[in-house]
């Protein structure tokens, strides 16, 4: 993950879980995110997922909270899924921008 500060990116650290972390079994994760919102958009929500390309359109959304300061702004998030044995699984690329 990385955080656009003065026109470059930065690396998140990772905090609690968030930023640039490494996280041992993604598909628990992803079966509890996955039905609150990408299955709208067909994307399956268990694993393996699929072979082939999926997309989301472009979002707006409100956040019903408030962000703490670092938390605001644009981010990019890089992800790859690897398994031992098998290698690269798949990869994730997407930008949000957060905050006023």
């Amino acid at each position: 993950m990385e955080k656009k500060v003065l026109g470059f990116w930065i690396k998140v650290p990772c905090t609690n879980n968030i930023g640039s972390c490494t996280y041992q079994n993604i598909c628990q994760d992803w079966a509890t995110a996955c039905p609150g919102f990408f299955a709208k958009f067909g994307i399956p929500c268990t694993c393996p997922i699929p072979a082939s390309t999926y997309t989301i359109p472009d979002l707006t959304g409100d956040v019903d909270a408030t962000l703490p300061p670092d938390a605001s702004g644009d981010f990019r998030v890089f992800a790859d899924l690897l398994s031992g044995s098998a290698g690269q699984l798949g990869c994730l690329q997407f930008e949000i921008g957060l905050g006023g």
